[in-house]
């Protein structure tokens, strides 16, 4: 028996692995994103933020996307081939570090719907003011104003619905900080499945419940969401390696994006990418959509007119929905839940961009058509990218913790009553340690000592693991 003062004395026990495997996944290199698949008054803007904020590219194409449906997702629906009629509304997720410029590329993108906004709500404050002025009696329940919030950032559900009924029947969620929303009690655990449910409710245009404290329920019909949702790798990564939302369904509604950082080569710039021509022609034609006449009944429920594919746009969605198919039980297979949606997503995007070309199409053009396929080209080789990086989770997140106690206690072998006596604060159950000790072990950086082999405080102890230092 050997103390655990003189470990030093055991010679190191052969039949190692070369090399232990990485707890975490080394993530492959990105792609970048296709700005010029955009159309030209998203992509002129899209190379000038590129250009002057030196932001990670597929963060800007997510916001200009994800802006362009929300201009859009009131006026139309696409019908799909198969007969069903969907809503041209998008979700996306970046990934992106802290300081890649996530807040000013969204302020970019979206200023003129916060124009949009800010007038909508003055003209309800002016409402409101005027019937102030009249007689209770006078006043019909049609005439109260109805709410004016049509970006909102850390939303649930709930309040969503909320919204949604008393005021705009289109509305977008767009958070530059995602990881409040992704790890608030919108997605807490008993809220998160509920979460999840309505916002894929919302992306498929069903009609979504809204339950009521103290007045019964009703549903909401024909209202629109656009989702862009920015995020930093750790939240972003446990949200998307939850277990519960991974089978409801709601990620492969979203299209996701982790682009290369761009730091280190951001030096300075004195051009501003909201006095150019490119932010001019954007600003002005975004808030002529915004500001259209939405179509909308006497129950404030939208109706969207219907898109078709047709002609050569036609052979171009089935051309891509077949080669997406059969590539499912292939290169596909670790995407599956997103590429069973793949060809939906590009009529979308094609819808889309048809629409923010010209804004009374009835039918998706083969150019739209063609620049969304790339797109989404692009989005599912993210996902498949993303697909081989192991989620990092809580737990993965402890593993490291103990492992980084252990590289710096130094020490080639621990028993379980050290662990559970000196190891990290969090760590100090028997269990977790057990479990934690066994992920390092399976990863080849740990490895059981046979029993009875190591002693600890005059006791030889049935639980220790040589550290491979």
């Amino acid at each position: 028996m050997t103390s655990l003062n003189n470990v030093l004395a055991i010679p190191p026990v052969d039949g190692w692995p070369d090399d232990p495997l990485p707890l975490v996944a080394e993530l492959a290199r990105a792609e970048p994103f296709p700005m010029d698949a955009l159309p030209p008054v998203l992509a002129d803007y899209g190379h000038v933020i590129r250009h002057c904020m030196q932001a990670p590219d597929a963060l800007i194409g997510n916001s200009l996307l994800a802006a362009a449906s929300l201009a859009v997702q009131p006026y139309a629906n696409v019908t799909l081939p198969h007969g069903a009629s969907v809503p041209t509304s998008l979700f996306f997720v970046s990934i992106a570090e802290s300081g890649e410029r996530k807040s000013a590329v969204d302020r970019l993108a979206l200023h003129p719907h916060a124009l949009f906004e800010k007038v909508k709500s003055d003209q309800q404050r002016e409402a409101i003011e005027q019937l102030k002025r009249l007689p209770k009696a006078e006043i019909e329940k049609g005439q109260i104003p109805r709410d004016a919030v049509f970006l909102a950032s850390d939303p649930t559900i709930e309040g969503l619905c909320k919204l949604l009924h008393s005021g705009l029947p289109s509305m977008g969620v767009f958070s530059a900080e995602g990881g409040r929303f992704l790890g608030g009690h919108g997605m807490s655990d008993d809220a998160a499945l509920r979460t999840a449910a309505g916002l894929s409710s919302f992306w498929d245009g069903a009609p979504v419940d809204r339950v009521r404290a103290g007045d019964g329920a009703s549903k909401l019909y024909n209202r629109r969401l656009a989702l862009h949702l920015m995020a930093q790798p750790r939240a972003a990564l446990e949200w998307l390696g939850n277990p519960v939302l991974k089978d409801q369904g709601l990620f492969s509604r979203c299209l996701i994006a982790y682009p290369e950082s761009t730091a280190g080569t951001r030096l300075f710039r004195a051009e501003r990418a909201d006095k150019s021509s490119a932010a001019a022609a954007y600003e002005g034609w975004m808030f002529e959509l915004l500001n259209g006449c939405w179509p909308i009944n006497e129950f404030h429920e939208l109706q969207p007119q219907s898109m078709r594919i047709v002609d050569a746009a036609l052979d171009l969605w089935v051309s891509q929905h077949d080669q997406i198919e059969r590539a499912i039980v292939g290169k596909l297979l670790p995407v599956r839940a997103l590429a069973s949606k793949a060809a939906e997503h590009i009529a979308r995007i094609a819808a889309v961009l048809t629409l923010v070309t010209c804004p009374d199409a009835t039918e998706v053009s083969e150019d739209s058509m063609r620049r969304a396929a790339i797109l989404v080209e692009f989005y599912l080789g993210e996902a498949l990218r993303l697909s081989d990086v192991q989620p990092q989770h809580e737990q993965a997140d402890l593993v490291l913790m103990l492992w980084n106690w252990l590289v710096l206690r130094g020490k080639r072998h621990v028993t379980l009553p050290e662990l559970a006596q000196y190891g990290p604060a969090k760590l100090r159950k028997t269990q977790m340690l057990r479990s934690l000790m066994g992920v390092l072990a399976d990863h080849y950086m740990v490895r059981r000592v046979s029993d009875g082999m190591i002693e600890y405080n005059g006791k030889t102890r049935r639980e220790a693991w040589e550290v491979r230092l």
